[in-house]
Parts: C-alpha cells; sequence; structure tokens
C-alpha cells in the first residue's frame, strides 16, 4: 500500500504545476481518477484514500482550493459517480475548477 500511496502522492503534487498547458493539468485529473479507482479495487477505502489528501505535506504543497479540487475527484470517481471520459470531459470543459484549455487554432 505503501507504494501506491507513494505514487498517489506524486501524482497529486504534479496535478498543480500550473503549467501554460491545461490538457495536462486534466491529463494529470484523469490519472489522480484512475489511481483512485486502482486503490479502490485494491480494497482501500475511501476514507483512507482522503486521508492521503489531508496529510500534512499535502496541506503544504497546495491550497484549500487544489484540496477540495483533489477530495472531489477522488470521491466522484472512487463512487463512479462519474466516469474517466466523464471527468476528462468537465475538465476539458472548465467545469472541474481547472482552467479551460486555449483551443488550438
Amino acid at each position: 500500500m505503501a507504494r501506491t500511496i507513494l505514487y498517489l502522492v506524486i501524482v497529486f503534487t504534479g496535478l498543480f504545476s500550473h503549467k501554460a498547458d491545461a490538457d495536462l493539468g486534466c491529463e494529470q485529473v484523469l490519472a489522480v481518477a484512475q489511481m483512485s479507482i486502482n486503490l479502490r479495487d485494491e480494497g482501500h477505502s475511501l476514507s483512507s484514500v482522503l486521508a492521503e489528501v489531508e496529510r500534512g505535506d499535502m496541506r503544504q504543497k497546495l491550497d484549500a482550493q487544489e484540496i477540495n479540487l483533489l477530495r472531489q475527484i477522488v470521491r466522484i470517481s472512487f463512487t463512479s459517480e462519474y466516469s474517466l471520459r466523464e471527468i476528462l470531459e468537465a475538465c476539458k470543459d472548465g467545469s472541474l475548477g481547472i482552467a479551460k484549455p486555449k483551443s488550438k487554432s
């Protein structure tokens, strides 16, 4: 479990790198959602996964809005409230609190 949680933390901390390319942010959101599903399928509880988001080191790296977004992504993917495709589409539409990707002309 420690290795999986470590990977989850790495994905989480890379999520909010504020790169100019918003598509990368959506790809990382998708990775977090997929990892949440994987942890669920391995038998981890939602509360244990959310507890990793709340850890002190995460709170030092992310602001409250980012923590809330992570909690939302973990919850909706863990509970299958939204599919991975729906999460990606919502991210690309800008409805997950991440800037909408700029259209390529």
